[in-house]
């Protein structure tokens, strides 16, 4: 495996059609936005029992046991549709490079957080600019739709609100597991790292977390009843910015077998967006690390036992209406020369004018070479520091159990970059603002990169927290 297919640990996955996370599990979108007693007693009538019904967005999550289910539910008066739940297998992913801390035993570094000198992407970001100016996201929540967190780690425990959960059949929100990569952690952490004097700092580290559990913190899957969940609850428990950083690699099909049934689950989701939307959560998804141009993806090719077609697919959740889409920037050699730019485009993020809303830092591993670099006491392979540093679970050490710091790289870093930059703009303003204004504070603070107005590459600009609280 290349370089940078190892350095590329993020949640992607790929869909197969008529394979369900559950066989008997359903999605019920009623036609009108809601979805009373008794609309559903007719849906239960028949042959459905329904396990969660979101009268926000007229959704339901329907278990049953009849073959024929979707079909009699599809006649219902009032109901839209009835589609099975599908299942996205995401690839688990694995740390590139790890780091098990001993706080009793911190390395020296400028700032007394004992890693923040790792963290290029604050710096490319300007976090200290904001922090200066007394902008750290206090009074502002963040839920991020992941794999859970590692809720007693120690720059995350701090910052995480105690209603986090999961919609996710027989896990826990906490990650527990020692000795492997939590995603969701990491993500967290980018965001809202506590300011603790050890280990990293978030982008907000005042934030609170909200942690959604939508994907199988065991084996990386999750399906669509579980993100419509995990939406609508995070914009009821008080989300000012829900970030996902989660994809399908290569996309969803918007034609040929299966587009049907999958255009219908994605109405699912655009609604519980727009949901989140009116009650004042902004919603950052990553871009994707597929490397396509959204703009003008002519389709591949795809086979089964009927023959094939070539089929467009849709970036997801990137290109869903109401949320903001985030490409991802690296350096390319920091640790040989900090100086230098840190705001390449990196080689696996989606682009696009119609899709990418903004770009910010997500790291890579074009760098050639294996030659080592030391960077605050740490030594590594020099393309290593061109990943992102953060929080990603706990490592068994002599004599017990340390909090683990990875370097990973993808959109799905570069999402929480720009969510924590949200954060802050909200904190600001007394931690309610509209998702309206919130992005347009973004586009008037984001540093103008590429071709001059909005481009392909980086969107509307790479964030820029220090300017972004200047408005």
């Amino acid at each position: 495996m290349s370089k940078l297919a190892r350095a590329i640990t993020v949640a992607l996955g790929t869909i197969g059609f008529g394979v369900w996370a559950q066989a008997a599990t359903f999605v019920v979108t009623a036609s009108n936005l809601s979805f009373d007693g008794q609309l559903a007693r007719k849906v239960e009538a028949a042959g459905g029992t329904i396990t969660a019904r979101l009268p926000q967005i007229g959704v339901a999550i329907v278990v049953s046991n009849r073959s024929d289910f979707a079909a009699r539910a599809g006649k219902v008066p009032g109901v839209r549709s009835a589609v099975s739940n599908l299942s996205l297998q995401f690839d688990v992913p694995k740390a590139e490079s790890s780091l098990a801390e001993d706080f009793n035993n911190p390395p020296a570094s400028g700032d007394n957080d004992t890693r923040f000198d790792l963290q290029w992407g604050s710096a490319a970001i300007d976090v200290a600019g904001a922090w200066n100016q007394g902008q750290r996201g206090a009074d502002t929540v963040v839920a991020v739709l992941d794999s859970g967190v590692a809720c007693q780690h120690i720059d995350i425990a701090a910052n995480l609100l105690p209603d986090s959960t999961s919609f996710v059949p027989g896990e826990g929100v906490c990650h527990n597991t020692v000795g492997t990569f939590n995603h969701g952690t990491h993500v967290a952490g980018i965001i809202a790292a506590a300011d603790n004097a050890v280990g990293t700092i978030g982008v907000a580290p005042q934030a609170k977390i909200l942690a959604v559990k939508v994907l199988s913190g065991v084996t990386g899957g999750g399906d669509f009843g579980g993100i419509i969940q995990g939406i609508v609850y995070a914009a009821d428990h008080g989300a000012d910015v829900i970030n996902m950083s989660l994809g399908v690699r290569g996309g969803l099909p918007v034609n040929g077998p299966g587009a049907n049934e999958v255009a219908e689950l994605v109405n699912a989701i655009k609604r519980a967006v727009k949901y989140a939307r009116s009650q004042n959560a902004l919603t950052i998804v990553s871009a994707g690390n597929d490397g396509r141009d959204l703009d003008h993806d002519s389709g591949v090719e795809l086979c089964d036992a009927d023959g094939c077609y070539r089929a467009n697919l849709q970036a997801f959740p990137a290109q869903l209406p109401g949320a903001l889409a985030i490409a991802a920037t690296a350096p390319i050699g920091w640790a040989v020369d900090p100086s230098g730019n840190l705001d390449y485009l990196a080689s696996y993020s989606n682009y696009g004018q119609s899709a990418i809303s903004f770009s910010a830092p997500g790291g890579d591993a074009v760098l050639p070479g294996n030659e080592n670099c030391t960077v605050a006491g740490i030594t590594r392979p020099c393309w290593v520091f061109d990943l992102v540093f953060a929080p990603s679970g706990y490592a068994a050490v002599p004599g017990g159990i340390a909090n683990n710091y990875s370097w990973t790289a993808g959109t799905s870093m570069a999402a929480p970059h720009v969510s924590g930059v949200a954060a802050l703009i909200i904190g600001k303003h007394g931690g309610e603002m509209s998702p309206s204004e919130v992005e347009k504070i973004l586009r008037a603070s984001s540093d103008d990169l590429g071709k001059p107005g909005n481009d392909s590459e980086f969107g509307g600009g790479r964030v820029n927290a220090s300017r972004a609280v200047q408005y």
